[in-house]
């Protein structure tokens, strides 16, 4: 008996490894488009005119399938975006941008080239990775629309994906460099995303990268009180299509029935097959209610209200996102005069942090008078893009091996024990920043064109 258990164990452990080094994985990537330095400022300098930022890379664009696994921990396969400053001798830190709210499938980002977004900081030296989510772009399953675990997961495995294509020799691609310094940020939705991923970084100890901070903007953190709050109010709603997107996932993924134990006929009808991909947020919305409580069953909301032990309920609960303690650094915004995700949601998580003990939160509320969900999403990211130029961005040079931003003889001294030791590693970012003839060695050579260099300065 003892040996059947230790063996199912093992079964179990086997399969678990499995998944784990499935994740992750590189499938393929397709490039999309390539700017020069000077057409990268003339579209920058078109949309912004003296506010553009001064542009100071050539730049790339691919799209990336990877994988990573669903809501029930099956492996699947998704897309999602890297674009990047073509500069073989420097090494640049990765911002992860999460998307807010998408319906459709084709309307995601790696279906196109340069946005606006990803133009402005690949320019200024940020790898840029952006994942489509799971049932949006080559994905085609029900999109897990705030399910915190599929969320995460999607975002991780697309930045271990991006490291393989990098590490890559192959010789397909443009052999830039990460420095494993990871920064996330995220609107609306992608707010949601962003803490998710946050989150599991840290409860996981996933050490692929060197995870600086997150920009958590305008999400939904508390799904089971404020935002059933605010749904279950007979008030006239901006996006009244949110309500069934949350609800048919979650109804689908835990298993808790069907969709006609939960809407009225002609609505559970619809949204067998309105949630495919094929439709469009404002395509729904033209079909629902103003207010979005209506196309629920008058029993089923009567149930929900006075039952605290509700399966959908409980189920919400499993996916708020304020109650731990992260470690890294986080800057959350939100709008005042948000009024489709309520700013109490983000202050929530603000307080819950600080009582359970983290000390590197920020809460930026942005004043009622600038606007209201979309109209502050300007806002919050050119703040978040500031902070990160200010506190963030460490972009590493080959032969500056004590990142002091010159050359000098302690840089000479480094790679010199390096040689003589024996021991760096060639996946070590010390190893790549030595070998500064890209031969994949570190010896004396290496510390003759370093010495040159310095002779030359």
């Amino acid at each position: 008996m003892l040996k059947v258990v230790i063996m199912n164990i093992t079964y179990i452990i086997f399969l678990f490894s499995m998944i784990l080094s499935y994740q992750g994985e590189l499938v393929s990537f397709e490039y999309l488009e390539e700017l020069s330095l000077e057409e990268a400022q003339e579209s920058l300098d078109s949309q912004f005119g003296n506010s553009a930022p001064d542009v100071l890379y050539d730049i790339t664009r691919y799209k990336i399938l990877y994988n990573t696994i669903d809501p029930h921990g099956n492996e699947v396969t998704a897309s999602g975006v890297i674009a990047y400053p073509k500069n073989l001798d420097q090494a640049f830190p990765m911002i992860s941008w999460q998307h807010g709210t998408e319906v459709k499938r084709d309307n995601v980002s790696s279906n196109n080239g340069f946005d606006i977004l990803s133009l402005w900081l690949t320019a200024r030296g940020y790898i840029y990775l952006e994942p489509d989510y799971l049932g949006l772009g080559e994905s085609e399953i029900l999109h897990p629309y705030c399910l915190k675990e599929p969320s995460a997961w999607t975002t991780i495995d697309l930045i271990r994906a991006v490291q393989t294509f990098f590490d890559n020799d192959e010789g397909y691609y443009y052999p830039i460099k990460s420095n494993d310094d990871l920064i996330l940020f995220g609107y609306s939705e992608g707010g949601y995303v962003t803490m998710a991923s946050h989150m599991m970084i840290e409860q996981e100890n996933i050490d692929n990268f060197n995870l600086l901070a997150s920009f958590p903007m305008a999400g939904p953190y508390d799904l089971s009180g404020i935002m059933v709050d605010l749904m279950l109010t007979y008030e006239p709603y901006g996006e009244p299509y949110y309500l069934p997107y949350v609800l048919v996932p979650y109804i689908t993924y835990y298993e808790m029935g069907l969709l006609e134990e939960y809407f009225l006929p002609e609505y559970a009808e619809m949204f067998e097959y309105l949630f495919n991909g094929d439709y469009s947020g404002s395509y729904i919305n033209s079909i629902m209610p103003d207010i979005p409580i209506e196309i629920m069953l008058p029993d089923l909301i009567e149930d929900f209200s006075n039952n605290l032990d509700h399966p959908l309920r409980l189920n919400l609960a499993q996916n708020n996102l304020w109650d731990w303690t992260p470690q890294a650094d986080m800057h959350m915004y939100h709008g005042l005069g948000d009024e489709l995700i309520p700013y109490q949601n983000s202050q929530i998580a603000y307080d819950a942090f600080i009582d359970n003990g983290s000390n590197n939160i920020n809460l930026y509320l942005v004043p009622e008078e600038l606007g209201g969900h979309s109209a502050v999403a300007e806002y919050c990211l050119i703040s978040a893009y500031q902070i990160c130029e200010e506190d963030y961005k460490f972009i590493r040079s080959k032969g500056d091996l004590n990142n002091d931003l010159i050359f000098n003889i302690q840089d000479i001294l480094i790679i010199i024990g390096y040689v003589l030791d024996d021991q760096i590693s060639s996946e070590d970012l010390d190893f790549w920043l030595s070998d500064l003839d890209s031969n994949n060695l570190v010896n004396i050579q290496d510390i003759l064109i370093l010495t040159n260099q310095v002779l030359g300065n």
